[in-house]
């Protein structure tokens, strides 16, 4: 299968099952305010499925800017997506049981997630906390993890979702895609989830760049800009002042800033080896060839053997060939 017809199934997936979820208007949290583009593309997918979905937003914050919003019960409660539902990046989920705790009666759903645990101890006790609200869905980015959230997990629903990236509106991408020159990008991460990997063995082109996102380039402006806010939020006054501002500069001139140089990045090359999720994901937006390498925890694999493996320009590596 051709990658554009893969995107379309995908797109169209979400917006039919996730879309009858979302019955009225909305808050938007977790917000990812940092340098992973990875994040900002299912934070831009989710913006432009959630136009569709036709309801409307009446608060959206990043963890560091959320200031507990007085909402109606029939309020829906949207939570980011992504990779960091687990023990690894622990501060995402131990928000969302601060949210539970605070609206126990609206509906909450966390949109697509791998689910991680090193420790069974953390999985058992953050599932009891979280099967005691009576209005939770939990949308499962693959299908290992919805047979761990089917398992631990009692919630009002379980579905099984691709990344939101996916809902990305085709005519962004062109606005900001490059023509491609020849050569080879190695997405290379460097973070807790880099794999091993003899990485040699399948790179054997000569021409190649080894790259992580541009945006973690820390001499980058508008990267600057973003952690000096936060600064400013920590040690001065007028806090309330510094998350609204620090929330309008994220949503209107960061995340704009970071899909744009990300967009750029990924369509300059011809061909992508990636170890980012986001980069095989990115290349598959763009209908690039792309070679997919693991992650740490197997959360790559994952994916693509449950959304990725019929696509014809998708060639993924496991650790065992």
């Amino acid at each position: 299968m051709d990658s554009k017809t893969q995107v379309q199934i995908l797109a169209q997936k979400i917006k039919k099952e996730l879309g009858e979820l979302i019955d009225g208007d909305y808050i938007f949290l977790d917000l990812p305010y940092y340098t992973n583009i990875g994040d900002t593309l299912i934070w831009k997918g989710t913006e432009d499925f959630l136009i569709s979905a036709g309801k409307t937003c009446v608060y959206r914050s990043s963890i560091e800017t959320y200031i507990k919003p007085t909402i109606s019960k029939d309020t829906v409660i949207l939570l980011q997506g992504g990779g960091n539902f687990g023990d690894i990046w622990r501060r995402h989920t131990d928000f969302v049981l601060e949210i539970l705790k605070d609206f126990p009666e609206n509906k909450v759903i966390i949109l697509p997630q791998t689910v991680h645990y090193k420790s069974i101890e953390v999985l058992k006790s953050d599932a009891l906390q979280m099967s005691q609200h009576q209005n939770l869905y939990i949308c499962a980015r693959d299908t290992k993890t919805f047979d761990l959230v089917t398992q631990y997990f009692k919630v009002k629903g379980v579905l099984l979702l691709p990344d939101m990236a996916f809902c990305i509106d085709q005519s962004f991408l062109d606005r900001y895609k490059v023509k491609s020159v020849d050569k080879i990008l190695f997405f290379k991460r460097k973070d807790v989830e880099k794999a091993d990997y003899e990485f040699d063995k399948y790179i054997q082109e000569q021409d190649v760049d080894v790259r992580e996102w541009p945006s973690m380039d820390k001499n980058l402006l508008a990267s600057r800009l973003i952690i000096l806010l936060s600064i400013c939020r920590k040690r001065l006054p007028f806090k309330m002042f510094f998350k609204k501002l620090t929330d309008w500069y994220a949503i209107h001139i960061y995340m704009p800033f970071l899909l744009r140089i990300g967009i750029r990045f990924i369509s300059s090359y011809n061909k992508v080896y990636s170890t980012r999720l986001h980069g095989a994901i990115l290349s598959v937006l763009l209908d690039k060839s792309v070679v997919f390498f693991d992650n740490s925890y197997g959360k790559n694999s994952s994916f693509y053997k449950s959304w990725l493996q019929e696509v014809d320009t998708v060639h993924f590596i496991s650790k065992t060939e």
